[in-house]
């Protein structure tokens, strides 16, 4: 593109920025810490791709010429500051690659570059930032708890955050939003596949979570503090304020909240939002996530967990909850963005809370084989009556049928109370992940169907997503979703958003994001394939890509679910 290099002659120390240099041809420039010299001699022969969305997370090669030597660039700025940065070359030449963190205004951007002695390279329009399709993502926001922050197999990390389905939404309308990124390995340490015991089941347990966020924070060497250096870019202003772990109650009332959760809301408040102070424990500068989305002047908020985390807990009560997401739509209604909120599930859905029914079953050697856990799902909320009486000769299936009732019932409660407090609202939409499960929503034209056990089942290229135990859909904490499974989730709030406001945000590739899947089920296959793993109990349990079969019905079952 042969651009000249712009010089300027500051000598102050701290934050730069850019748009007093003299000869500066671009109004979009950013701040730069710490420049002190900037180089010269040195051309931009080529910047490929030449733009992208305001989302960022795009792969980008520059190419130098003249470079002078000793320069080795290690932070790049390309509107905001970019990640993963590798430079090849030196001397008479250079190419570094990066990816783009995105940025909220489009235009040109300088590339600016600098290495650790504070010198920098600036690089006058080199890249165009494209303007958004639809205004209604001039400032996308979200909150909640851990599905919204992206968190996936007991672990908070950069990967799992970049697959989340508020990242997934934002990514399809190439809209900016801004994320804490938590550096690899994450909070705790991401185990993958290693992390699971003989049996399948994740070793990692979340109740430790306060201790393994204070281990990740603290320097090893000099056993202080260093929050910062947890994140890619500390100083970031993040619109993806979700907070995992959050209730209701927590994301109304911040640190004044009383439930059991709060300090570690406290603590999470405090790392991902005020990385800087040195006491994540303080409470003075903790703002409750309805208020920090008002002060993000929102055009458009979503949540796809905003009180999930309450009916896991069992800790809140209707009443509790009726007044707390009452307060939380009235606050997110009066920022005049559009909202878009999602209900909840049967828990039953999910693998993490389906033992009980399973040991009720089990007592009579039975399973889900034996009758369906959508049959048992339904029977436990038909006519609104959770009692069971369906079951009249098989007391096994009758407890098993009453173990998932409890909690259906606390479900559609809450679910109830929910639509009520939206309904003034004409700008707070429900998303159905509810009828997600149930087979009631429709995605790029597939549709939801049911394995012989009564578990949903999604198929994308003639791969079969279960909703059950390294099905392909729940990471390995069964709970949290895969990078698919968060697309596909996703993809109901792009649909829920078109349809309600006309916009045309495109659905995720699904095929591709299945292909690239770490928790897929030809991953999961290939895994167990491999020397050495094909002997543990859960594999003998797998036959080819995600199959299941019995070694023996019982035994597969029990380790399965």
């Amino acid at each position: 593109m042969g651009k000249l290099l712009y010089v300027c002659s500051w000598l102050t120390i701290g934050t730069i920025a850019l748009s007093g240099c003299s000869g500066n041809s671009s109004s979009n420039s950013p701040s730069v810490n710490g420049c002190t010299r900037f180089v010269s001699g040195a051309r931009l022969v080529n910047i490929s791709p030449s733009q992208g969305t305001l989302f960022g997370d795009q792969r980008v090669t520059a190419v130098l010429s003249g470079t002078i030597a000793g320069f080795t660039p290690s932070t790049v700025y390309l509107g905001t500051m970019a990640r993963d940065v590798i430079t090849t070359g030196q001397t008479s030449g250079m190419t570094i690659s990066f990816t783009t963190a995105g940025t909220p205004t489009a235009g040109m951007y300088p590339l600016v570059l600098a290495n650790d002695f504070s010198t920098c390279a600036y690089f006058g329009n080199a890249y165009q930032y494209v303007a958004l399709a639809s205004p209604y993502f001039r400032r996308f926001v979200a909150m909640g708890a851990s599905y919204t922050a992206g968190f996936q197999s007991d672990s908070y990390n950069e990967t799992a955050q970049l697959n989340g389905p508020a990242t997934w939404i934002a990514r399809q309308a190439g809209a900016y939003f801004p994320i804490p990124l938590i550096r690899m390995p994450g909070i705790p340490p991401e185990p993958g596949f290693a992390g699971l015991d003989i049996t399948g089941q994740l070793t990692l347990n979340l109740s430790s979570t306060i201790n393994d966020i204070l281990g990740a924070i603290t320097n090893p060497q000099t056993g202080t503090l260093d929050i910062p250096a947890i994140f890619e870019d500390p100083s970031v202003r993040a619109y993806n304020i979700a907070i995992p772990g959050a209730t209701i109650e927590d994301e109304v009332l911040g640190a004044a909240s009383t439930t059991d959760r709060v300090e570690g809301i406290i603590l999470l408040s405090n790392l991902l939002f005020n990385p800087f102070n040195q006491n994540p424990f303080e409470t003075a500068e903790v703002e409750p996530e309805t208020v920090m989305a008002q002060q993000l002047g929102p055009s458009l908020i979503v949540s796809t967990d905003l009180y999930g985390n309450d009916l896991i807990t069992d800790n809140t009560t209707l009443q509790a909850f009726t007044l707390y997401i009452t307060q939380a739509v009235a606050a997110l209604a009066s920022t005049g963005a559009q909202v878009f909120l999602a209900d909840v599930p049967h828990i039953s859905m999910f693998p993490s809370a389906q033992q009980d029914a399973l040991n009720a079953l089990a007592a009579c050697h039975e399973t889900f084989g034996t009758i369906s856990l959508q049959t048992l799902d339904a029977a436990a909320s038909a006519g609104n009556q959770y009692s069971c009486t369906s079951f009249t000769t098989d007391t096994c299936q009758q407890n098993a049928c009453a173990a998932l009732a409890v909690t259906n019932k606390r479900i559609d409660q809450f679910n109830a109370e929910f639509a009520t407090a939206v309904a003034p609202y004409p700008n707070i939409h429900i998303v159905p992940f509810s009828s997600l499960v149930n087979g009631g929503v429709s995605i790029s034209g597939q549709s939801i169907s049911f394995d012989p056990n009564g578990f949903p089942q999604y198929t994308i290229n003639g791969i079969t997503l279960r909703m059950r135990h390294l099905g392909g859909f729940y990471s390995l904490d069964d709970l949290h979703l895969t990078n698919t499974g968060y697309a596909i989730l996703a993809s109901v709030f792009i649909q829920t958003i078109n349809t309600t406001l006309g916009t045309q945000i495109p659905l995720p590739d699904l095929p591709s994001i299945l292909a690239g899947d770490p928790l897929s089920p030809p991953a999961i296959g290939a895994y167990c394939g491999q020397a050495g793993n094909s002997e543990k109990l859960y594999c003998q349990c797998i036959d080819g890509p995600g199959d299941y079969v019995s070694v023996t019905s019982f035994t597969c079952s029990s380790l399965l679910y």
